[in-house]
């Protein structure tokens, strides 16, 4: 059953980035996957760690969070902007992709207890 929630959360996430690859154009594209990606694991760590639902951690950390956010294609943006000396707008796009990940991540926590407890 774990493996059916992974599977179904990684195509929700893979069909997630899939639709901002065609809405949104590179790289704010894999920023927003990446950045919503981080807010589902937050999600999910923060709900794992309230309620007893064994199945949500698989589906939403492994599967959806996974299959949402994108490294690989962040490296390869990354080193693009390498190759044209493009230092400044990497070093914008690192840090904000990096920061706003962690603050979205430990922001998901506390929004999975509230939403957990109903405030």
């Amino acid at each position: 059953m774990n493996l059916l929630c992974v599977l179904l959360g990684g195509f929700i996430g893979g069909s997630l980035r899939y639709g901002f690859t065609r809405l949104i154009p590179a790289p704010y594209c894999t920023f927003v996957a990446n950045i919503l990606g981080s807010l589902a694991l937050g999600l999910a760590y923060g709900f794992t760690q309230l309620a007893d639902v064994p199945l949500l951690h698989p589906f939403l950390a492994l599967g959806l969070a996974g299959g949402l956010s994108t490294w690989s294609t962040l490296a390869k943006e990354l080193g693009e902007m390498i190759k044209r000396k493009q230092w400044w707008r990497l070093c914008k796009y690192l840090f904000w992709t990096i920061g706003l990940g962690i603050v979205l991540a430990w922001r998901g926590t506390i929004w999975a207890a509230r939403i957990y407890h109903g405030v």
